[in-house]
């Protein structure tokens, strides 16, 4: 199970410094130890700077003292998962189209011993009231939604970090063969991503408005190929090249007149 080290569980505009410290407590039950905050409330960072006397996320953190202690803070989620070769985005809500394929625990849980052997898997989590918004689970390549009655769909967010982790650490157990695909980071699909939304707008295939959407969908396609470092850099220097030849009417080998 040494693959539970490359588990890193973000947690993204965090508002309740007690959810914090609950969070890294069902870390440390289920082996996983990485965790990381993106542009936390306020009183958040108030309350963490407050330890070791009178921090309620500490209080709460019971054995797991240590995950705060190594917690990185950041002020962005494309910072917190460039590294990641999985991102997994965790939602309630429905929408038209997502990035990847809605799955439940279990199956998230099984892609997730799939990828984590080669690398960091990201699991997002979002604020407390409203979630994660839909430019930030646009960077999942899997969204999970964990059932839930319709009369209170939405869980406390240290009991959905712990129902997934101990999906996690269950599939563990008995984990499946990994993917024997070596798949490009996250960091190195946004440079695609933003290398595209630049070729798309240029060859007016979409304006400005259209935009998200149609890169959402993009997305979604790009995800399902699974792609490779070189197969990235293949698709990006197709598209400088064909960017160029769209301004210049010739290839950069051709000679100038």
């Amino acid at each position: 199970m040494d693959w539970l080290e490359n588990i890193r569980v973000v947690l993204v505009g965090s508002q309740e410094p007690m959810n914090i410290g609950a969070a890294a407590r069902a870390m440390q039950n289920f082996g996983i130890r990485d965790l990381w905050l993106v542009a936390p409330e306020p009183r958040v960072r108030e309350d963490l700077a407050r330890h070791p006397g009178g921090s309620l996320a500490y209080r709460l953190a019971v054995h797991a003292e240590d995950i705060l202690h190594r917690m990185r803070v950041v002020e962005t989620l494309p910072e917190a998962v460039a590294d990641a070769r999985l991102v997994v985005g965790t939602t309630v809500r429905e929408r038209e189209i997502y990035t990847g394929p809605v799955v439940g625990p279990r199956p998230m849980a099984e892609r997730i011993a799939q990828v984590a052997p080669q690398g960091r898997v990201a699991v997002v989590f979002g604020r407390e009231t409203s979630g994660l918004t839909t430019d930030e689970i646009d960077l999942s390549q899997l969204i999970v939604r964990i059932p839930t009655s319709p009369k209170q769909p939405s869980l406390n967010l240290a009991q959905a970090v712990l129902l997934l982790c101990y999906e996690i650490f269950g599939v563990a157990q008995a984990p499946p063969t990994p993917d024997p695909v070596q798949l490009a980071s996250q960091a190195a699909l946004q440079q695609l991503f933003d290398d595209l939304k630049e070729y798309i707008l240029r060859i007016g295939f979409t304006d400005e408005k259209r935009l998200p959407y149609a890169i959402r969908r993009f997305r979604r396609l790009l995800h399902k190929a699974r792609l490779t470092p070189g197969e990235v850099q293949l698709l990006r220097g197709f598209l400088h090249q064909s960017r160029w030849y769209a301004q210049h009417g010739r290839r950069k080998t051709d000679p100038q007149e």
